[in-house]
């Protein structure tokens, strides 16, 4: 009897870890913005959805309230796992929300709750309870502190990274993290594998170096995240932080070498830095 208990528990606990994730967002197009949308996967295909709700958060206002609640209840994902809201010509969306700028642009959020949606009228604030999933994203905007901290997040994914944000969307990669990338919908993502090994430096640049006016780009040939520490020469660490686009703030570095490392997809490589 101890046995069979014991397994209900852990079959209960493995059943209420999230099966659903945000899988693309696509905020920003040209134009008017008639085909923007938010795809889910699941990590099984024909999941139910009942119980779940999509929320959108504005982080354009004081405390990050929401302006659409999607009540999923009744609706279950494809054969291949995917789920998709949309604006009305979005092709073969399974909720529509309007007809265009359906999406904010940012900075702004996107959240999967186990929750009712009379629970989340407009104007709710961000909010970690019951909270699945969420992607905190801009384009082009700065962070929004507050916005990442209510949904538990610390990274704000910039659509326009590359400088592509009316033709490219945010696609989850196998890591967790997000890649830019044009639109891959009901697809997989389009997020290019980082070689490793001796290749793997020549897949990043660092300039200007010597640096001297307090900024310094890092470029990947692969979209996505880099995390990016500086140490000094004595090997104390000045630096550490998440870089969604390629600039970063070095002016608290006074005048001298560095060493810089970079990690990303599970590989790194380290570069020296000098500053002026």
């Amino acid at each position: 009897m101890k046995k069979i208990t014991l397994l209900v528990t852990l079959f209960a606990s493995v059943a209420s870890f999230a099966q659903i994730s945000i899988n693309e967002v696509d905020s920003d197009q040209t134009s008017t913005d008639t085909e923007e949308f938010i795809e889910l996967l699941s990590d099984t295909p024909n999941f139910s959805l009942d119980g779940y709700i999509v929320v959108l958060f504005n982080g354009n206002t004081t405390d990050n309230v929401s302006y659409t609640t999607v009540d999923l209840a009744g609706f279950q994902t494809d054969s291949d796992g995917y789920f998709v809201i949309g604006s009305d010509a979005v092709s073969g969306a399974d909720v529509t929300l309007g007809a265009s700028n359906t999406i904010q642009n940012g900075a702004d959020a996107v959240a999967i709750y186990q929750d009712d949606a009379a629970n989340f009228p407009n104007e709710t604030p961000a909010t970690t309870t019951n909270l699945i999933d969420a992607i905190v994203y801009g384009t082009g905007d700065d962070n929004d502190t507050d916005l990442l901290a209510a949904l538990g997040e610390t990274v704000q994914y910039d659509e326009d990274a590359n400088g592509n944000k009316d033709t490219e969307s945010l696609q989850l990669n196998t890591d967790g993290t997000y890649c830019i990338a044009e639109p891959t919908l009901r697809a997989e993502s389009d997020c290019e594998p980082l070689s490793v090994g001796d290749n793997f430096e020549s897949q990043f640049s660092m300039y200007p170096n010597p640096a001297s006016n307090g900024l310094v780009n890092i470029v990947s040939k692969v979209n996505g995240t880099k995390q990016v520490a500086i140490f000094d020469v004595l090997g104390k660490q000045v630096i550490n932080t998440t870089l969604n686009g390629e600039r970063l703030n070095i002016a608290t570095l006074t005048t001298g070498v560095y060493i810089v490392k970079i990690n990303q997809r599970n590989a790194s490589v380290t570069k020296k830095l000098v500053v002026k």
